[in-house]
């Protein structure tokens, strides 16, 4: 239950809250290495898993490719994982960007996911009507900082200023 959720319920004393969290020993563990990345590993990289279904989460993917046709001349590379029924609309987001900039890893097994995280520099995703965001806390846990949008109880999770930053929804 998010903090933006609880004042449905009835009856607010009976309340506890309780933050996400998850065994962030796999994450610990991982090892920043590049290689097996078909990116170019002198180059900072960005990180973002989710999804791939039609609503917020497509949203946010179009979201971040905005944002990131922003800052278009800097150096970055974009490492996205995850997969699904949007796929294609996902990838037409992004397809303004230069051949090799951006990778698409797909589902990747628990280890897999924390070795991406691991060689990562920075976290990022919009999180249009995002509950909490549990990769938020996976790529906390794997020592990237994260920018997130500042939304449902992604503020519950990321502490603006210490382990991210926190940007207004859109």
């Amino acid at each position: 239950l998010n903090p933006h959720n609880a004042a449905c319920l009835s009856d607010q004393a009976k309340l506890h809250p309780l933050a996400p969290f998850i065994d962030p020993a796999p994450f610990v563990a991982a090892k920043p290495e590049r290689a097996g990345f078909p990116l170019d590993p002198a180059t900072p990289w960005i990180v973002t898993a989710a999804m791939m279904r039609q609503d917020a989460k497509l949203e946010s993917y179009r979201l971040l490719a905005a944002a990131l046709g922003r800052i278009e001349g800097r150096r970055w590379s974009l490492l996205v994982i995850g997969d699904g029924p949007a796929r294609a609309e996902v990838e037409a987001a992004f397809a303004g960007f230069a051949p090799g900039r951006v990778h698409f890893a797909g589902v990747m097994k628990p280890a897999a996911l924390a070795a991406a995280l691991a060689a990562g520099d920075l976290y990022a995703w919009p999180a249009i009507n995002e509950a909490y965001g549990l990769s938020l806390l996976e790529a906390q846990a794997a020592g990237l900082p994260v920018v997130a949008g500042e939304t449902g109880g992604v503020a519950s999770i990321v502490a603006a200023g210490q382990s991210g930053l926190l940007t207004p929804v859109g």
